[in-house]
């Protein structure tokens, strides 16, 4: 953290080593293949971490008189959140498709909590006794995309997607200053033999003003008309024996 906005806290520097641990997936799908009919429900559990993090937080040196006690290394844990996904497609006519997505993940349920940046400030009452996180959300995400895709050529596909996605409250972290945001995006397919095809897609991004606040709750920014591109290339190839 560097700045006056974070007032006492600016100088705060943590370096978290990589972890990799693991959940599980659970779901039921069902399809008709006469009418291009897919559809699936999956759920993807939380996942616990424990990983190593080094802390320097100046400030802890100051109240303990002691510059040595600036620094720290431990351990810290983190979830991730949980998370439930439904995927549907539907045929409308043998050359037209038609698709949703629906995700909801927790993300009132996170936070990160770094041991020494907790530690000081439980230093300030106002804090109460579980002091600050450095990362958390209030509210929980939900994203929808609904799109269509449209068989123009026996080689060729093209598609259209427009999509909503609610953030996770607002004001939102000064580290990731949106809330949510809509999208449309424009895609195509093309089947360069009977195995090999190649697609191609943008999608744009307006995303949500929000108000970026300390971990304090101190709103320390204004985020406004900001917003976004995304574009992919694929090759792909199946096997159609």
């Amino acid at each position: 953290m560097r700045g006056s906005a974070y007032g006492p806290a600016t100088g705060y520097t943590s370096h978290i080593s990589p972890d990799q641990d693991y959940g599980y997936i659970v779901g039921a799908s069902y399809s008709k293949p006469e009418i291009a009919l897919k559809a699936a429900l999956t759920y993807r559990s939380e996942i616990d971490h424990s990983m190593k993090i080094a802390e320097t937080y100046p400030l802890a040196g100051l109240l303990a008189g002691n510059p040595a006690e600036a620094s720290q290394t431990t351990a810290m844990e983190i979830t991730t959140p949980q998370s439930v996904n439904f995927d549907f497609q539907t045929g409308i006519n043998p050359t037209t498709l038609a698709t949703a997505k629906v995700r909801w993940v927790p993300w009132s349920d996170f936070s990160i909590v770094p041991p020494l940046y907790n530690q000081v400030s439980k230093n300030n009452p106002t804090y109460g006794p579980d002091g600050l996180a450095l990362v958390e959300y209030d509210d929980d995400q939900w994203q929808v995309e609904l799109g269509l895709a449209k068989r123009v050529a026996p080689a060729l596909a093209i598609s259209g997607t427009v999509g909503w996605d609610s953030g996770a409250g607002n004001p939102v972290t000064s580290l990731g200053p949106i809330e949510g945001y809509y999208s449309a995006g424009l895609g195509a397919k093309y089947n360069v033999t009977e195995n090999w095809a190649v697609s191609a897609g943008g999608k744009y991004l307006w995303f949500g003003d929000a108000k970026g606040q300390l971990p304090t709750k101190q709103i320390v920014g204004d985020f406004q008309d900001n917003d976004g591109y995304i574009f992919g290339v694929k090759l792909s190839y199946q096997d159609t024996k």
